[in-house]
């Protein structure tokens, strides 16, 4: 179901629409109403996301003795939805690849040095910034405790397989236990365990950036685009590590 869900969400479907198809699947056909007592939706919003969900050919609708029942659909259809999605983006990079070079010649464009996110949303897109990057070491202080709160299991897992995928490897600081690391290292990885230093915010450097995560509830990150100042920090990841 792990799988199934990160399938959804990387269709960008709502919590709703998510949790009453992961209901149809875990417990089978139902009524409108059935599924408004499974989900712990108004039946009103019940039937919003079966209407997108059918137009999206993963439920469908059945009659049993004269009442409307639904039902989730083979799973080949979330498999066409997800290919679709990359055919898509894949036709979207494509001819903007192409249209690149004409562009950036008549627009006038900035690199920001520093970059701010907030929230649980925001300090995610910088860990999906490293990967805008391939075949390089990332180094990482990260004191598992805090970041385990700060970002699901499921999206760790999603950065840990993305991050092989691009031939990023490991070179981690890990404050706490070591064994609470989210990461499946790889042969290139390397780890060192730090129980006893007092530092709650994970740091990563890749490329000519580094990047900065709270781990404070209310979450928030920021990224440094400089290589002087990644000599600087590297310096005192050496430091670290050694």
């Amino acid at each position: 179901m792990d799988t199934i869900s990160a399938a959804l969400r990387r269709l960008d479907l709502s919590a709703s629409e998510q949790a009453i198809y992961l209901s149809l699947l875990r417990s089978g056909r139902a009524t409108a109403r059935l599924l408004s007592d499974r989900t712990g939706l108004t039946r009103p919003s019940v039937y919003d996301q079966l209407k997108t969900l059918r137009a999206l050919n993963l439920v469908v609708e059945l009659d049993i003795e004269g009442k409307a029942q639904f039902a989730a659909a083979e799973l080949k259809h979330l498999e066409a939805l997800l290919t679709d999605r990359i055919d898509r983006l894949e036709q979207s990079r494509e001819q903007l690849a192409f249209a690149l070079p004409a562009l950036a010649s008549g627009l006038q464009t900035v690199v920001p040095k520093i970059r701010f996110f907030e929230g649980a949303d925001g300090v995610k897109q910088i860990l999906k910034d490293v990967m805008w990057h391939d075949h390089e070491t990332l180094s990482l202080v990260w004191p598992v405790a805090p970041m385990n709160v700060v970002f699901d299991s499921a999206f760790l897992r999603w950065f840990d397989e993305r991050r092989q995928v691009r031939s990023l490897a490991l070179s981690v600081v890990v404050i706490g236990n070591s064994k609470s690391l989210p990461f499946t290292l790889v042969p290139g990885d390397t780890v060192k365990t730090l129980t006893a230093a007092k530092i709650t915010m994970a740091s990563i450097i890749y490329g000519s950036k580094v990047a900065y995560i709270s781990s404070q509830a209310e979450a928030f990150g920021f990224i440094v685009e400089s290589a002087e100042y990644v000599k600087f920090e590297q310096f005192k990841f050496t430091t670290l590590s050694t």
